[in-house]
């Protein structure tokens, strides 16, 4: 579709302080298996926001795409024929509460797909690509709802604060059907019978009370982390044999989903404890680089049924 030349490969970001262009598309493909990788752009409020680029999977130029205006969901613009896909496109100030400038100032639209969903996500202007370790970010949720964690990254020689969005709570507002679809799947779910626990780890408390109803419909013990260090500090108080199956996701504060991982098979005694990582980023190399680490299984996030279907596929 050539009408879409000035995608991701030809778009840079500049950065005026260090007078240098970021080659956006060689910093993406470089570390699409990294989960500490952020594209960092403005809002109309000057605050800056950040999204993994691990769900991220190409920039658009937003007066470049022919968008069918939808009316009667006052978050979502319309939808686009992007490269043969139907996307749903969204003003990112309109969904956070931001001013709503007018659209001359909107520069670029955020190509991502996770949840089942492929998203445009209208933006300002991108500024660029940074690494955030997941031990500098602050869990900034029960300060708004919409936010994951809160960190600084650096423009230039400026530190600035930085607020990576919760983009599950943005699958829920813009697809209101999500919810309630995951509350209708848990009702033909049958119990599985253990006496065994499962230990789930996600920063969204969104998914941790969907998780909550999930293993409370299936008959399951479990314990419920914000972040993968709280995981690993407590499963050191749990008898290796009493865990059935952790899950966790991926990009969380404090301690992500890799570093999760990583630490649980390096202890022998839960060899035959199975991982099913639960995470919104799905692209390719991540998933081989997850299996490689000892991950048995990935499932998208927001779809319950599916999860269901793989603890008891890989339980213990």
């Amino acid at each position: 579709m050539e009408e879409y030349n000035d995608t991701i490969e030809n778009i840079v970001a500049y950065d005026n302080n260090e007078e240098e262009e970021l080659d956006l598309v060689a910093l993406v493909s470089a570390n699409a298996n990294d989960t500490s990788q952020y594209l960092v752009f403005e809002g109309s409020d000057t605050q800056l926001y950040a999204k993994n680029v691990s769900k991220i999977e190409e920039l658009l130029v937003y007066k470049d795409i022919d968008i069918a205006r939808t009316h009667g969901n006052d978050l979502i613009l319309g939808t686009a024929d992007i490269r043969g896909n139907m996307t749903t496109i969204v003003n990112f100030d309109k969904w956070f509460g931001n001013e709503v400038l007018d659209e001359s100032e909107y520069e670029l639209v955020i190509l991502a797909y996770y949840g089942g969903h492929r998203l445009g996500i209208v933006v300002k202007r991108v500024e660029l690509i940074v690494n955030i370790p997941p031990e500098t970010m602050a869990d900034n949720s029960e300060n708004d709802e919409k936010t994951s964690f809160i960190t600084k990254v650096n423009i230039g020689q400026k530190s600035k604060m930085c607020i990576i969005f919760d983009s599950d709570k943005m699958l829920l507002d813009i697809f209101d059907n999500i919810d309630t679809k995951a509350m209708e799947d848990t009702k033909t779910i049958q119990k599985v019978d253990t006496d065994k626990m499962i230990l789930f780890a996600d920063d969204s408390k969104f998914i941790r009370k969907m998780a909550e109803n999930l293993f409370t419909k299936m008959g399951l013990k479990y314990r419920i982390y914000e972040n993968g260090q709280l995981l690993i500090d407590d499963m050191k108080d749990i008898a290796p044999e009493k865990i059935a199956l952790f899950v966790t996701d991926l990009e969380m504060p404090v301690m992500g989903g890799k570093d999760v991982i990583s630490k649980i098979r390096a202890d022998k005694r839960y060899d035959a404890v199975n991982i099913i990582v639960h995470t919104n980023m799905s692209n390719d190399n991540m998933g081989e680089s997850l299996i490689s680490a000892g991950a048995q299984k990935i499932i998208g996030k927001v779809n319950m049924l599916a999860l269901s279907e793989a603890i008891k596929e890989l339980i213990v």
